[in-house]
């Protein structure tokens, strides 16, 4: 059965990817970036798929520029399936030690990383409120799962990706009277500019599993932080 999808961060990388495969099943997708002007891939792909997919301005970290995507798409659909936080940012260099580390960089992650889900999230609450299973997935990372942590560095990315992590169970026992499921999802180590040409997967292999994965979720996986093939990962 197709669905309806709002994905920020669409425009390249895995939100690019994710996008492509729900709308060679059928689905609906709102595919929100920060310039949609410049989005060829995405400006293709509408003249290829037509109304199944609606390019949506939308800056994560700007509350005026969220409202207003959300007022967008209220005119379009009487309810969201799938909100997908994907937009992410990771500040260079990574590998700053912590008397190099920049606070400005610092604010810039969060705003970007934890901030925006949490005001997209809010933004688009009351269309989920009206789908029979509502689900939030927010992007996050490996580098946010504070078991997982081995070594230094990371320190705007990791740091506000774990705390990402905890708004994601914040909210998933926050929106449990009304349903919606909120998940935190790990798409491992994929070749974007972010993850680099280094990395084990390539977007396609990573937004099969995912797309498949945003799919079946339910509130039995409500609260978890997960991997792309919906695997629960320790935090």
């Amino acid at each position: 059965m197709s669905e309806t999808f709002l994905i920020t961060g669409a425009n390249r990388g895995i939100g690019l990817a994710v996008t492509k495969i729900l709308l060679n099943q059928g689905d609906k997708v709102f595919a929100a970036c920060r310039q949609p002007e410049k989005a060829a891939e995405l400006q293709n792909l509408q003249k290829k798929h037509g109304d199944l997919l609606e390019i949506v301005p939308l800056e994560a970290d700007s509350d005026a520029s969220v409202k207003a995507a959300a007022v967008f798409v209220g005119k379009k659909i009487d309810h969201l399936d799938v909100l997908f936080n994907n937009a992410g940012i990771s500040p260079q260099p990574y590998n700053a030690p912590l008397d190099q580390v920049e606070i400005s960089k610092m604010k810039e992650a969060f705003e970007v990383n934890t901030l925006g889900p949490l005001r997209v999230s809010q933004a688009f609450l009351p269309l989920l409120k009206k789908a029979k299973n509502p689900r939030i997935i927010h992007m996050t990372s490996g580098l946010g799962s504070l078991s997982g942590k081995s070594e230094g560095a990371f320190y705007a990315y990791g740091v506000s990706k774990a705390a990402l992590n905890m708004l994601t169970r914040t909210m998933a026992f926050d929106q449990q009277k009304d349903k919606v499921v909120c998940v935190c999802l790990d798409p491992g180590w994929v070749q974007t500019d972010m993850g680099g040409p280094s990395a084990p997967l390539k977007p396609e292999e990573s937004a099969a599993a995912i797309a498949k994965t945003l799919k079946g979720l339910t509130m039995k996986d409500t609260s978890h932080f997960i991997y792309n093939d919906g695997k629960e990962l320790n935090w």
